[in-house]
Order: structure tokens, then sequence, then C-alpha cells
């Protein structure tokens, strides 16, 4: 007996409603043949009701969605983040004899119980580390720039198609906040040697290279203790040998080119960069122009060549997100505070970086950063106040509490990323930042005297 057309029709879409998952069909030539139910108010919790439907053909729909094109590889589960905060992953698969089906399911929970789990590790490693910079003198501040940094030249270099067998999804996802713990295995180093002013000598020189190989075996037993976590595998890897050298010479196993974890090359590239930007007790910062030449200098010796010339491109890109310029209305006169509230700002235009207004890695490292140095410069500001009498400093004080949490319920907004959030928190964070410079810190200036006893407005 032959099932007619119009019975073996409605056969398939009773087969197709039965699925458990949301399913759409489509034929060969890529046009919508058929959607179940569930795939039906799927696509309406993802896009705007104005345009639902509206992408009927397989190649609208799938660039729609970001998922490869017709004849990609199949059976690929893509993550879409909807404007709507929903988010769903899709995966499309060739059918015999013809056509295609997508296949998608509601990953919203499951996505938002991932992000907040990643932030609670990101604050432990944080901490962690900051144990073992602090003995350094170093600021848990150090770390997060070298975090930013890390991930932003591992997406150029995968924007760009260079080292591409080394970087995928989990590399980008994670190198960064592994970056974190490069140092941690100085705690195995005594204060005698790691705080010693002076010249170390060839012995102390030798204990002071341990810290490689401590910092590599503490990560190793976390690692195995978490059943294989990518951050700590990757991060045992840059704790042991982020100080090799592309010549061979570093160490702790002079291993060269790209013997050399390709993780470790970047944070060796990026720990450099920060610490000769980076203000020290022992040095002033040495300009981007002098950083980056010398680096140009040292590549295809102390460095890999490909990272260094993306080290390069990213900073080439952060020099033109300058969407808020600094102005003489905003100056205080105060050099501290107005070198404080200049790197707010460019924190602030960080965030208007093309590369960045999407990446939600990108956009938790810059939220860290400013609300850390946030925290800082309003310590700072509160202290100098005090010290000078400034009638109104618990008025300031309750101002800062505000704008700290308003930062905070921002980063706890990133659990939900949505495309256009970064465009959003920019927008906001400029105007925040602007209005209390012009406004509450203008008003303390003709309090702050000079050192001559002279006021900084007169």
């Amino acid at each position: 007996m032959t099932i007619g057309t119009a019975a073996a029709e409605l056969l398939a879409a009773d087969l197709l409603e039965a699925l458990a998952h949301p399913v759409a069909v489509y034929r060969p030539d890529g046009r919508l043949s058929d959607a179940n139910q569930r795939f039906r108010d799927l696509w309406q919790r993802l896009v705007a009701p104005e345009d639902r439907w509206r992408h009927e053909g397989l190649g609208a729909i799938t660039a729609f969605l970001g998922l490869p094109r017709v004849g990609g590889p199949p059976g690929v589960f893509h993550d879409f983040a909807s404007p709507t905060g929903t988010i769903a992953a899709f995966a499309l698969s060739p059918v015999a004899g013809g056509g295609w089906t997508l296949c998608g399911q509601d990953v919203t929970a499951q996505r938002r119980g991932e992000r907040m789990a990643e932030r609670s590790q990101k604050i432990a490693l944080v901490a962690l580390a900051d144990l073992a910079e602090h003995r350094d003198n170093e600021t848990g501040e150090h770390v997060l720039r070298v975090a930013r940094l890390t991930h932003e030249i591992a997406r150029r270099l995968w924007q760009t198609g260079r080292c591409a067998r080394g970087i995928d999804d989990d590399f980008l996802r994670h190198v960064g906040v592994a970056s974190i713990l490069h140092d941690v295995g100085k705690v195995s180093i005594s204060d005698a040697i790691l705080l010693k002013p002076g010249t170390l000598t060839p012995q102390e020189r030798a204990v002071m290279e341990t810290h490689t190989a401590s910092g590599a075996q503490i990560l190793r037993k976390a690692d195995a203790m978490l059943a294989g976590s990518p951050q700590f595998r990757f991060a045992a890897a840059i704790a042991e040998h982020h100080h090799e050298r592309w010549d061979g010479t570093g160490y702790p196993h002079g291993l060269a080119g790209e013997a050399i974890p390709l993780a470790a090359r970047i944070v060796g590239v990026a720990d450099v960069y920060d610490a000769l930007s980076s203000r020290r007790p022992y040095k002033e910062p040495w300009p981007q122009d002098k950083v980056l030449a010398y680096l140009r200098d040292q590549a295809g010796r102390h460095f890999d060549p490909v990272v260094v010339d993306a080290l390069q491109e990213v900073m080439a890109a952060r020099n033109a997100a300058r969407t808020i310029e600094w102005t003489a209305e905003m100056e205080t006169g105060i050099p501290d505070i107005d070198a404080d509230h200049r790197v707010l700002l460019a924190l602030v235009n960080q965030i208007a970086d093309r590369d960045n207004q999407g990446d939600r890695v990108a956009v938790e490292f810059v939220l860290d950063e400013l609300l850390g140095y946030t925290a800082l410069h309003f310590a700072r500001e509160e202290d100098l106040l005090a010290r000078v009498g400034y009638p109104d400093l618990d008025h300031h004080q309750a101002v800062h509490r505000a704008l700290l949490d308003e930062v905070r319920g921002l980063q706890r907004r990133m659990v939900a990323f949505t495309p256009g959030l970064g465009d959003a928190l920019h927008r906001f964070l400029g105007h925040w930042l602007t209005s209390h410079i012009l406004g509450e810190d203008q008003k303390y200036v003709p309090f702050v005297p000079r050192k001559d006893g002279s006021s900084f407005r007169e």
C-alpha cells in the first residue's frame, strides 16, 4: 500500500511534533519546510516580535544565529544570545536524500549557572594570586591587566588566523582567567629572596626560578581535583613556561619556539608589557612607545614575533577607542587625582572598542579592572579629603558607595550578557564617570591646599 503525499506530510508533521526538542526542517534549496511547536516557541523567545519568521531561508537564519554556512561542520552546537535575554544552542545537520534539520534547545538557565560558577572561581583565583603578588610589592590590578591583555591578544590571533591550530573556544574562554595565577608559585619563595632590594646571587636566582615549577605543581593538583578544568590546565602550563624564551635561553626547561605552549608565550608578552608600562616602587612607568619598541626589538629572541605583532594591533585598537575625551574642565589640578581619573576614563573607553562590544569575557575583564581601580581611587580620594577636613566628606563617601554598588550591579548583569549590553554599559559608565568628575569632584578642589599653602583653585 502506498501512502499518499498528503498523508505522508501529515505523518511527518506528527513525528516532528512528537520530538522532545525544538526542530526545524529545511528543503535542499534552503527554504523552510516545517518546524515543530517547540521550535516556534523557542524562536519567539529569541527574536523580537516584529522580526519573527522574517528569516525563512536556511542561509539567512543560520547567518542570523551566527551558525556555519550550509556545508559547514554538521551537528556542532553553537550558542546564540538573543537581545531578549534568552540563550539557545543550535546545531545544523544534513538529512539523507537532501535538506537540513536545525535542532535547538533553550540553555539560558544552564549558561547562567555556568557563568556564575566561572565568576566565583575567578574571584577565588584573584584572591589566590593576590596572596603571591602582594608579597612581591604587586597589587591585584597587575594580574587583572595581564589577564585582559592575554585575552585580547589571543582573540586577535584567532581573528587573523595566526596560531589558529592552538586556539579554540575553550582557549578563548579560559586563557585570560588562567593567566591570573602565572606567578602563584612565588608563595614558595622566602621573603629574604623575594623581597631582596639588591641583585640576587646566582644561588638566590636559582631558588627564585623554582617558582615556575612550584606554581605548576600547585595548579596541576587543583586540575586533578576538578577533573580536568580548562582554566587550571592552561594555568599550570602558563605558570611553568611563561619565563621560557623564544630562542631557548629561558627557564625552567630551555624550550624554544613553538615548543613553548601558546598560552605561556602570550602571557610572557602581556606580563612584560604591563610590568614595563606600570609604576613600581623602584621605577617610573615607561611610555607606551618605548615599551612597544622594546618588545619589537626582543621579538624572535625573547618573545614569539607573532604574539608581539598581535600585541601591537591590540594596543592600536585600544588607542583608537577614545569616544570620551579628557577635557580641561575635568581637571582638578591635583596631580594624583587627575591621574586616577584618566585611568578610569581610559578603562570606560575600552568597552567602546568594536571587538570588545560583543565579547562577554573582555567586557567582564574591563569591569573587574574598573571596579578594582575605582575602589582604590575612592579610598585615596577620601583619605585626602579627611586630611584636609572637607566639610562634605560624609556626602562624598555616600556618593562613592552608591557608585560602587551600581558598578557591582553591572557585573551581575554580565551573567546574562546579550548583544548590545556592551554598548549600553559604555554609555552608562561614560555618563557616570564624567558627571562625577565634573560635578562632585570639582566641589572639593578649593579645600585642597598646595604644598605652598595656596589652593589648587583660587
